[in-house]
């Protein structure tokens, strides 16, 4: 079942999250463009095999930096968009709790049923006894409610069922919004398995061996 609070989505879009993206964005593209400077500014004064190798190696770490780019930049526009998405179709809202869905239907169930009574209310009379000049007795009929308090009543009742239905219609649409957010999110993500692939697919030099520094 989706919760979504305004305060939480407009604190997420206000916090640093997309600015590190965006550092790590450029951090990768600095060290992309100096790699890329090096394999192509060295093949004249760098020669042979051995020179060419580490060339053809360091071309793999930086197909890895321009794929950790593209997945930080696809990252944070699709975390916007999601976020945006579900602002959006909270509108006015300050929260929507799909799980509030049956609570809210009880009541509209409770509210109509006030309505009818009220309504049953209005005309509904009592017969008063009284005496006349000489003594008899006179029987008129009265209303047994106030007309305009009930009617008070029901239109204080009406506002309340028609705020319900518009909640009830609203968290009814809130999964399928929340959703497509999900799924703007899980293809962008998806993205960090491949390139964690192609990263572990880059073995080093055998001839050096990497150690834990502790």
């Amino acid at each position: 079942m989706a919760k979504v609070y305004l305060d939480e989505i407009d604190t997420f879009l206000a916090s640093n999250t997309f600015d590190v993206l965006t550092n790590d964005s450029n951090n990768s593209k600095n060290i992309n463009s100096s790699i890329d400077t090096f394999v192509n500014g060295s093949k004249d004064q760098l020669v042979g095999v051995n020179w060419d190798g580490y060339r053809s190696k360091m071309g793999q770490y930086n197909e890895a930096f321009n794929s950790g780019m593209q997945i930080a930049s696809k990252m944070g526009d699709a975390i916007k968009e999601a976020l945006q998405l579900l602002k959006d179709y909270l509108g006015d809202d300050l929260m929507l709790d799909s799980s509030k869905l049956e609570y809210y239907q009880k009541q509209k169930s409770i509210c109509e049923n006030s309505i009818e009574t009220l309504k049953g209310m209005i005309n509904q009379t009592t017969t008063v006894e009284s005496k006349d000049a000489n003594g008899n007795p006179v029987y008129t009929t009265q209303l047994l409610y106030d007309t305009g308090e009930i009617n008070s009543k029901i239109s204080l009742a009406q506002e309340t069922l028609t705020e319900l239905n518009r909640l009830i219609t609203k968290i009814e649409g809130l999964d399928e919004v929340y959703n497509k957010a999900e799924a703007i999110l899980q293809d962008a993500f998806s993205g960090i398995d491949s390139f964690g692939a192609s990263v572990t697919s880059i073995t080093p030099d055998g001839r050096f061996e990497y150690k834990h520094v502790y």
